[in-house]
């Protein structure tokens, strides 16, 4: 029968020894597996492969990302190309009310230009979209192109890819 204070195959004096050599490596590993735990848990949150690059390319560059519903369409007037009785439309002023923003302006209200030169395309009033856009150089919101506003119905997986890189 073994007593207390004997080790069980153990030889004299160096169980303690052995001991605290174990309770060392078992610190040492534990301490490591928690690090690469939180350090793993860091990289998921802020990892931007979560984005398809087109994604994260429009996002690294605008000002403004947005879910927004168009209110009002106006027509941007380019007065050097304008004669008497014939205006030059330049592009489109466009006033919109937020659904959601992910980043940039906190207002609902907002307003941002599409010029024809960068896309011939026009947003449809009452139409919702997701934007990016940045200002110009006239500090006025722009989008740069046609790819700059994606149609509500064809954004949905970039919807739930934004939520999911906010999210973390």
């Amino acid at each position: 029968m073994t007593g207390i204070g004997r080790g069980v195959g153990l030889g004299k004096g160096s169980s303690a020894k052995r001991i605290w050599l174990s309770l060392g490596q078992w610190l040492f590993l534990s301490a490591v597996s928690v690090w690469c735990g939180f350090a793993h848990g860091s990289e998921v949150a802020t990892q931007p492969e979560v984005l398809s690059g087109e994604i994260q390319h429009h996002l690294e560059s605008a000002e403004l990302v947005a879910q927004v519903e168009i209110v009002a369409v106006h027509r941007l007037l380019d007065r050097a190309l304008s004669e008497p009785g014939m205006a030059a439309v330049s592009g489109y002023l466009y006033s919109a009310v937020a659904r959601k923003v992910w980043k940039g302006a906190t207002r609902k209200q907002l307003s941002f230009q599409l010029n024809l030169a960068d896309c011939e395309e026009k947003l449809a009033l009452g139409a919702r979209y997701l934007i990016f856009a940045r200002r110009n150089t006239f500090g006025d919101m722009a989008l740069s192109g046609c790819d700059a506003a994606i149609v509500d119905t064809d954004a949905s997986a970039v919807l739930a890819q934004l939520d999911q890189y906010y999210q973390g």
